[in-house]
């Protein structure tokens, strides 16, 4: 006998309606009228209790109807395919998860080694930055957003290890004493030179750039306009015992 035949006489034996006969085999009334129609068919469990209170043995049910022992070996094919599925996503986020908890903890301790070095250096966080002050300068490092520093390499880029030191002293020999700044970043050292005749082209004051030597030397002297070359010669001594300090510091922080 065919399986929806077995089930609409089960259903009628019992005197339910298929809203009565759903509820008791916990599905929809539409499942049922499926059933019945063969559109679909009920998983084995169903099938079991069907045939228990059928009468209708499992194995004939299965032998008359085997498009539906097909469905039932595609579902439980897929069901195998969905569970090994499942299992390899879940070990594959497991195995991310702890990739990314023991490069965050490497980063948080890279992180911290480093700012534990700048202050023995004596630099003061401020803000987000650190900062150190002598009687000539001021020394800045600029912390970035975390992940922009620590590679999951666990290294810093060339551009991002840095020192800015802006000097502090007058000197009164000078009828305008204008922004000195000074930048190492790897073997390149830059003077920064910012005067009110300095400006961009949209008016704000753009300062002018020179290279330096690792002794704080100007090594284009030909290609400085003279004011600010007037500028570096009376600053000479205090720029040269800048360039020193920031190449001592850069060797202790970055290198």
């Amino acid at each position: 006998m065919k399986i929806g035949e077995t089930i609409l006489k089960l259903r009628e034996e019992k005197k339910m309606s298929q809203e009565e006969f759903a509820q008791y085999y916990h599905v929809t009334r539409q499942t049922i009228s499926n059933w019945e129609k063969e559109k679909n068919y009920p998983d084995l469990q169903t099938l079991v209790k069907i045939s228990d209170e059928s009468g209708v043995p499992l194995d004939s049910m299965l032998k008359d109807n085997f498009s539906m022992v097909q469905e039932i070996d595609k579902k439980v094919r897929h069901l195998k395919i969905f569970k090994i599925g499942t299992i390899v996503v879940l070990a594959i986020v497991i195995l991310v998860s702890a990739y990314i908890g023991i490069q965050n903890g490497k980063q948080d301790h890279l992180v911290r080694t480093y700012e534990d070095k700048l202050e023995e250096l004596g630099f003061e966080q401020e803000g987000n930055n650190y900062c150190l002050t002598d009687s000539d300068f001021k020394y800045d490092i600029y912390m970035f957003d975390r992940p922009s520093i620590w590679k999951w390499n666990q290294e810093m880029s060339d551009r991002e290890k840095f020192i800015v030191a802006t000097l502090l002293v007058k000197n009164s020999d000078l009828e305008e004493n204008p922004g000195i700044t000074i930048r190492k970043t790897g073997d390149f050292i830059t003077l920064y030179i910012s005067r009110e005749n300095h400006l961009a082209d949209d008016g704000s004051t753009k300062p002018k750039e020179y290279s330096l030597d690792r002794n704080g030397q100007i090594k284009h002297k030909e290609k400085m306009e003279a004011d600010d070359y007037e500028v570096y010669a009376k600053l000479k001594e205090e720029i040269e015992n800048g360039v020193k300090k920031l190449n001592e510091m850069y060797s202790n922080i970055y290198e």
